[in-house]
């Protein structure tokens, strides 16, 4: 799978739990970092920053669904195995 099939695989599984995706281009000066998870009104939404590189964006991404259970669905390996390895890194 490529990077960017994995970014949309990535950003298909976020939809089908119900979290908003966003790739919106960041003011370098005002935002720092590549992205992450926000609740606006009680729902989830990831905001990516569309001049990150797609790698960046996967990780952004990742870490954000590393925070919901998603056990009970079907999951590609190549992803679950991304999301896990977020998942991990916060539980440090």
């Amino acid at each position: 799978m490529t990077p960017n099939e994995v970014l949309l695989e990535l950003e298909k599984l976020a939809r089908r739990i119900g979290i908003r995706v966003r790739h919106e281009p960041f003011e370098p000066r005002v935002i720092e970092g590549k992205g992450g998870l926000c609740w606006v009104h009680g729902r989830p939404i990831v905001m990516i920053d569309a001049g990150a590189p797609v790698l960046d964006k996967i990780g952004v991404l990742a870490a954000a669904l590393a925070r919901f259970d998603i056990e009970a669905l079907y999951v590609p390996p190549v992803l679950r195995q991304r999301i896990d390895q977020r998942r991990q890194a916060l539980a440090r």
